[in-house]
């Protein structure tokens, strides 16, 4: 992976995590994390992978996102400033691997 995309997956990430942070509406209850993001080369499509806690909340909250898409890609593509602007699409990571990471830190709070 070159750099520049390394630096542009850790970019979409730090925003789209803020964007989710604040404009998002998530079910009560619900963690949701990115765990890491994938990015074409040709910067026409970003994946966001999401961890979302407790697992038997996944379906109802990608449910819940996905109307939402439109205001969250508008929200990503004002504060960004390269071109092209990647179309984002989440996908649910179940990678149990971050799961314990996660775990752990929230165990330390």
């Amino acid at each position: 992976m070159s750099d520049r995309i390394s630096k542009i997956n850790k970019h979409l990430q730090r925003t789209i995590g803020e964007i989710l942070l604040t404009e998002v509406d998530i079910p009560d209850g619900v963690l949701v994390t990115i765990s890491h993001v994938e990015t074409t080369r040709n910067l026409r499509f970003s994946d966001i992978f999401l961890y979302i806690s407790p697992s038997d909340k996944v379906k109802e909250t990608m449910e819940k996102l996905t109307p939402q898409m439109y205001d969250i890609q508008g929200s990503l593509n004002r504060s960004l400033q390269f071109r092209p602007l990647p179309r984002i699409r989440f996908k649910h990571d179940a990678g149990s691997e971050h799961a314990a990471t996660i775990n752990a830190k929230l165990n330390e709070i």
